[in-house]
């Protein structure tokens, strides 16, 4: 039996394919091909035209844009503004849109401040360098009173200056639809119906929600900062940038043996650094490097240039030096997964030599793999279900049986918020474990369901592919994204706010190569 078959015979691959079909024929995700089987990006005619919701959306969207439009008319036409129109028909873009404001003052201020192209590409990879921005705000002077909102601030910053332009644009600038629109939507309206069913203490339900779904809302400020193909590589050069500086950084921290600030390896084990750099935890730093190593190498292999393969190669061999000098087991695997379906997906031939290439390391990698294959002692197992994950684990699924439906209700136990209200004694390091005993079957069946979502509307994306460095992208940032999604069940990742608002600008990076995307 050869390669092929062995794959298409197992139950992962078996899944996917079954995802798969009833993504093409699914109302939701559905798109018309040509003859050849490919979708053309300019003449494709995807689901977004062809579904009601998006058909209703699309509609919400013409009547705001005729507002805007008379908006732009009363303010152009004001005797008391008196200010004139710089009118400019083919601007399509939020970068690109004209002011109303004319030739005054305020208009040159405005347009300087929100139309050059530099503010608006700040605008758009702020939230890329989010754990930077965090790091630089929590330690200035007097800014540093804004370390807990900074992020909500500029959420709602970003998300009024895109309406402005719009206002300033006369009503030229569409919304921006991806294809995971109505998912999210469907997600975040099944935890509001969650608080609405299962809230013991509302103040808390409300904190609960708020923690899981309010950085899911960085997926709709960036598909509409990231409308093409272009913005995206931008993007991606700022994520290898911040990538490169982060694997070095963890690097000279293995190097010069910095001190570990908090108990992060078992007293068995004869560990006395674990790189951390400047987001506090190896574990988060971990899954960073998870999701942008797969990126990075996917760069590599669609650059068009020796420098660029050199560069990107190297960036990615850094972020994996970087990602063992964490220690993070959780990491480590989710990145051998990440990497696997990379692998599957785009050379299916490399899969052996790729696992017979994680099979060395786990002999040979020296103190890197007695970490890994301490996991699978008995010492180990016996203190993980007296007092570890496996204790903890076993715990939660037992809080979980006292309400199988919908749980003890958003923000109770095994997370941030249970912590901060003294409601559990830990983390239950393990986000869909944590999802379950919150929100019961019904919540983790919504998580269920956008990740599925998400997997059906990637492979579509990926198989319309035409070009082939496009698809090699959207297969590295799926990867990436995949990686996260599998270090989640080892640890409360989406806890995290940065890894909420890196996944879903992952996922509006993937929508600006779908068919139905802007154009170049």
């Amino acid at each position: 039996m050869g390669i092929k078959d062995t794959l298409k015979n197992s139950f992962f691959i078996g899944l996917l394919m079954k995802i798969k079909y009833f993504a093409e024929n699914s109302f939701i995700f559905s798109m018309e091909l040509n003859k050849d089987g490919n979708a053309a990006r300019k003449e494709h005619k995807s689901w977004i035209y062809s579904s009601l919701f998006y058909r209703l959306l699309a509609r919400l969207d013409n009547l705001a844009r005729m507002i805007e439009e008379k908006i732009h008319t009363g303010v152009k036409g004001s005797k008391l503004l008196g200010w004139s129109l710089k009118e400019d028909k083919s601007l399509a873009r939020p970068s690109e849109a004209g002011g109303i404001l004319g030739n005054s003052l305020i208009y040159k201020g405005f347009s300087a401040a929100f139309n050059s192209p530099k503010w608006s590409d700040l605008l758009m990879l702020l939230p890329v360098l989010y754990v930077a921005v965090d790091y630089v705000v929590r330690r200035l002077p007097v800014i540093n009173m804004l370390g807990s909102v900074w992020d909500e601030l500029l959420l709602l910053f970003m998300a009024g200056v895109f309406i402005l332009k719009r206002i300033a644009s006369g009503g030229r600038i569409r919304y921006n639809f991806g294809p995971m629109d109505l998912p999210v939507i469907i997600y975040i309206i099944l935890g509001v119906s969650h608080v609405l069913i299962k809230a013991p203490d509302l103040g808390i339900a409300i904190e609960g929600f708020r923690s899981v779904f309010q950085h899911i809302l960085w997926y709709f400020i960036a598909t509409q900062y990231i409308r093409t193909i272009r913005d995206s590589e931008r993007v991606m050069n700022v994520m290898m940038a911040l990538g490169l500086f982060l694997g070095l950084h963890a690097i000279y921290q293995y190097l010069v043996k910095v001190p570990m600030p908090g108990n992060w390896v078992d007293t068995a084990e004869n560990i006395t650094t674990r790189a951390f750099s400047i987001i506090g935890s190896p574990n988060i730093l971990g899954v960073i490097f998870v999701l942008y190593i797969p990126i990075g190498v996917a760069m590599a292999l669609a650059a068009e240039t020796i420098m660029g393969k050199v560069y990107y190669g190297g960036v990615s061999l850094v972020m994996i030096a970087g990602l063992l000098f964490t220690m993070s087991r959780g990491a480590w695997l989710a990145f051998a997964f990440a990497a696997g379906i990379f692998v599957i997906i785009l050379v299916p031939k490399l899969i052996i030599p790729f696992a017979g290439l994680g099979g060395a390391f786990v002999l040979f990698g020296g103190a890197l793999s007695d970490r890994l294959l301490y996991m699978l002692s008995p010492v180990y197992l016996m203190k993980s279900a007296a007092g570890g994950r496996l204790y903890r684990w076993n715990i939660g699924l037992e809080i979980w049986r006292r309400d199988t439906t919908f749980g003890m209700g958003l923000g109770r136990y095994g997370g941030a918020v249970a912590m901060n209200n003294n409601l559990t004694p830990f983390y239950l390091d393990n986000y869909y474990l944590k999802t379950l005993t919150e929100m019961g079957i019904y919540g983790i069946g919504a998580l269920l369901f956008v990740i599925i979502s998400f997997i059906a509307s990637t492979a579509r994306i990926i198989r319309s592919q035409t070009v082939l460095r496009y698809k090699i992208m959207v297969i590295g940032l799926f990867a990436g994204a995949m990686g996260v999604l599998a270090q989640n069940f080892v640890e409360n990742i989406f806890e995290v706010p940065a890894m909420i608002a890196y996944f879903w600008i992952t996922v509006a990076l993937i929508n600006t190569y779908s068919p139905s995307g802007e154009a170049e």
